[in-house]
This record gives structure tokens, C-alpha cells and sequence, in this order.
């Protein structure tokens, strides 16, 4: 494999021998460099590819320094960020997934002297990560449960400084990608399907885009959002507000493992069955939402019902983020049977005076705020001011929302049997809109 790099009159030679990636292998990688401008002699780099590794098992937990050393090493390359992630942040996000995989952490060990030791125990200078993730479809219309597709996302992908300009991330990726396109070719009827990957999807600031679109063909897919503005002074006192006639209504945490099953089944319905999205288990609930949200993750309840017997039937949820001078919905759903009488409006004037006033920076000094929201959110509330909730028009400015969409998540598909997301999206009838909550984002 031979590659020309970007940058100066650099030119890498890599010299690589690879195999079929189903089972992810080891690889030892020889890259000659020469700068013409200042020197004729090549210098020689070499690397060992290869998966995290780990020797025992606690409570899930793998135990070995592997783990740590690439979590500081990660925390160290994303060190320049206004607000660096600590090493705590990719731990997590690796121990509380409870579909990890130290096979799909790929990483490149320098060695220099090519000896065993190094191999084992060498510095990592470069990662990428395939994150397992099922994809949910929406519900066509004709059928009322939604299709799902095995994805591989691709996150942490990082190198050192020391050692950039040298096509390790380019290598590592098409590593990754080989793994996952092998996937679903490899094995025929006997392949696993939870082992198969179907499609890829990562997320990228425009900077690196064209770099995905070269190395693995991923195409961007639109993510519709809206920014619109909240009165901050009349969610704040809505959030006590009695006037339902029978102060039944309670905001509380959401608690886990308690809550986790009803999450689980509402977000199917609110979210599952009408977008491509992050389809979520219940152990994904109780693992990793509980742990990324934490006490941000806030819940509408009527503790008892109509007759006072106990009942506390979550009826919507929500979480929100600051994000520079304004503040993100990080995740929301409504519980939209017949059985619960709520509206999208009537519920975020209450949980949204919560959400603002306990996540920190102004909001509780200010009396409007900017929200970042989906607009599939948007237009309920639009088609429910202009029929049931005029009082929502008070609350939220509907009619200066404007558009903010992301262009950023992009995929590539690798099964042609299997839905595409591109398609779905971009499809005249049957259109099926795209969004990641931003609790699923890696």
C-alpha cells in the first residue's frame, strides 16, 4: 500500500501484508519517510497493528494496562480542545457500552526495534474504535415495528502528534473499514448476525469530511435541527404550576435500573418507529445512558392516578446541555398513546424549567434562552399550538426557529440487501428522517 500525504514534498512508503480482517489480526508495518527538501536518506518507522488486549474480567470490567494506557493516551491527543476530555470520559464510554469489543479498539504500537516487548508493551501512538450499534429504520407503512441494520461506528480516532503526516489514521481506518465490510461477506449462512455489520457511520467536522469520503466512501446524511427561543420566567414558574385541577403531576430524576424498561419501550415508540436512530436496549438504558446522562436525565410522572392508587407512569423525559452561549436538547421523548393525555408543549413548559435551571451556566438568570432542538420536535409543537396549546405560543418562539442542521454523520453501506440509510433519507415517498440523539453520539 502506497500513499502520497498531504503536506511539503513528504513521501511515505508503507509496506503492509494484510488478511482477511472477520477476526482482526495482528500486522508489523515498515513506513520510510523522506523530506527532499532537507534530506535524501529515508527514515524507517515501524508499527505493530494490532487490538487492545486483556487478561481477566471483573464485574465486566476488563483488567489489564492496555485499557488504561490507550484511554490516557486518547485523553492526551484530544488534550488541545477549550474543554479536554480526561482519560474518565473514554473509560466510560468503553466500560458502561455493554457491547464493547477490545477487538474493535485497533491501534498502532511504535517499535522502533521491532522486538516482541515492544509489540506487547510499546507505545500507543494511534486508535481507532469500531463502536457496535443497531440502527433502527422507522416504520413503513406497512408495518408498525421498525426494521433494524447491525452499523459499525467509527470514533476515537486519534494520533500522536509526534507521529502524524505519517497516513497512520488513513491506515488504521481502512483497517477497520476492511473489518467491517468482511463482516457481512465472510461466512455466508453460518456468519452471526450480531457479528455482521451492514453499514458504517461516523460523525465529522466539515474539515475532514472529503478525508472519510476518500479513504471509506461515506456520504453525509442531513440531520435536521431548529434553534429557537425559550421564556425562561414562564417555564420556570410553569414547572409548579397546579392549573391541571388535580396536582397529580411530579418531575423527579429518572432512577435506574427502576426506569429503564419504560424508557426503553417509550423511546421505541417515540423515536425508533419514526427515525433512523440509535435503537437502544434495555441494558443499553441501565448501562450507558444512565451513566452519559447521569442527574441531567429528567422525568415527567403522574405518581398517582385518577382513582389515587400509585402508579408513577413516566409520561415524558428530557435532558438538555449547554453548548456555548445557548443550550442543546440532548435527549427528549413524549409518551404518545392514547392512554396519556400529554403534549410535546405541555410537557416541556414544565420539564424544560428543570432541565435549564439544574444544568448550570445562566439560564436562571436570563429570561430567554436559545435552544437547539430537533425540528421534527419543532413541528409537533407547530401542529399542536395551531390546534390545542395556543398557550405554547407564550413559551416558545415557534415562528423565529431556524434552521441549524448537521451534515455531519456520514455512512457507507457494505450489505446491498440490507435498507440503506442514504436511500431512506433522500427517498421522494416514505422519507425517513435522520437524527442521533446527542446521548448516542461517540
Amino acid at each position: 500500500l502506497c500513499e502520497w500525504l498531504a503536506g511539503g514534498s513528504t513521501i511515505c512508503t508503507i509496506t503492509i501484508t494484510m488478511k482477511p480482517a472477520l477476526a482482526p489480526s495482528d500486522h508489523t508495518i515498515t513506513i520510510s519517510t523522506a523530506t527532499t527538501a532537507e534530506s535524501s536518506t529515508p527514515t524507517t518507522h515501524t508499527y505493530h497493528l494490532r487490538s487492545l488486549r486483556t487478561t481477566s474480567n471483573v464485574e465486566r470490567h476488563e483488567i489489564h494496562t492496555d485499557i488504561v494506557k490507550w484511554t490516557q493516551f486518547c485523553a492526551s491527543v484530544f488534550s488541545y480542545k477549550p474543554n479536554p476530555p480526561p482519560p474518565s470520559y473514554f473509560a466510560r464510554h468503553y466500560h458502561n457500552d455493554p457491547r464493547h469489543d477490545p477487538a474493535l479498539v485497533r491501534v498502532l504500537i511504535h517499535c522502533p526495534d521491532n522486538s516482541e516487548e515492544e509489540r506487547i508493551n510499546g507505545e500507543i501512538v494511534s486508535s481507532v474504535r469500531i463502536f457496535r450499534r443497531t440502527l433502527s429504520t422507522g416504520s413503513s407503512s406497512s408495518s408498525s415495528s421498525a426494521m433494524m441494520i447491525e452499523a459499525g461506528g467509527i470514533g476515537e480516532v486519534c494520533t500522536s502528534p509526534n507521529h502524524q503526516r505519517r497516513g497512520l489514521s488513513k491506515l488504521l481506518l481502512k483497517d477497520a473499514f476492511n473489518i467491517m465490510s468482511t463482516s457481512c461477506k465472510e461466512g455466508g449462512e453460518d456468519n452471526d448476525e450480531d457479528e455482521m455489520m451492514s453499514c458504517s457511520l461516523l460523525h465529522a467536522s466539515p474539515d475532514f469530511r472529503p478525508v472519510y469520503s476518500k479513504v471509506g466512501g461515506y456520504q453525509s446524511v442531513r440531520s435536521e435541527w431548529s434553534a429557537m427561543s425559550v421564556n425562561t420566567e414562564l417555564s420556570n414558574a410553569r414547572r409548579n404550576d397546579e392549573s391541571d385541577g388535580n396536582n397529580k403531576w411530579c418531575i423527579r430524576h429518572a432512577n435506574f435500573p427502576k426506569d429503564a424498561l419504560s424508557l426503553q419501550k417509550l423511546h421505541v415508540e417515540y423515536s425508533e418507529k419514526r427515525l433512523i436512530t440509535i435503537a437502544r436496549s434495555v441494558q443499553y438504558w441501565e448501562e450507558y445512558v444512565s451513566a452519559e446522562l447521569r442527574d441531567t436525565l429528567w422525568i415527567l410522572t403522574k405518581p398517582y392516578d385518577d382513582d389515587g392508587e400509585n402508579d408513577d407512569k413516566i409520561a415524558a423525559w428530557i435532558s438538555v446541555r449547554p453548548q456555548g452561549d445557548r443550550y442543546q436538547m440532548r435527549e427528549f421523548g413524549v409518551d404518545k398513546s392514547i392512554n396519556c393525555s400529554v403534549s410535546t408543549c405541555w410537557a416541556l413548559e414544565r420539564l424544560l424549567g428543570v432541565a435549564l435551571g439544574n444544568v448550570g451556566g445562566n439560564s436562571c438568570a436570563e429570561s430567554e434562552v436559545s435552544l437547539l432542538l430537533p425540528t421534527f420536535v419543532v413541528s409537533e409543537m407547530k401542529r399542536e399550538m395551531e390546534n390545542t396549546d395556543k398557550d405554547g405560543a407564550t413559551f416558545f418562539d415557534i415562528d423565529g426557529a431556524t434552521e441549524e442542521n448537521d451534515d455531519g454523520w456520514m455512512y457507507v453501506n457494505f450489505d446491498e440487501s440490507q435498507l440503506n440509510v442514504l436511500e431512506l433519507t433522500t427517498r421522494e415517498i416514505d422519507t425517513v428522517p435522520h437524527l442521533i440523539w446527542p446521548t448516542d453520539s461517540f
